[in-house]
């Protein structure tokens, strides 16, 4: 596993920069299962943000597979 493909990607950056902000919204929440649920949204867009990374090489190979299979 290439950790660089990860940290580089805008989409993980961002995701994981979303931390400040859920930070500083949970700071002036009440202390209920409500900062659980923004955190757990939080926590959600980050690992769908590390998924698409992951899965983008196998998208793009599939792409290929069938340019290759519409020319024979």
């Amino acid at each position: 596993m290439q950790i660089g493909k990860y940290v580089t990607s805008p989409g993980v950056i961002g995701a994981a920069f979303g931390a400040l902000g859920t930070a500083r919204k949970t700071q002036s929440m009440r202390r209920d299962w409500r900062r659980y649920i923004v955190w757990g949204v939080w926590a959600a867009g980050l690992a769908l943000a590390i998924a698409s990374v992951a899965m983008q090489e196998q998208d793009e190979n599939a792409e290929l597979e069938r340019k290759d299979a519409k020319q024979h």
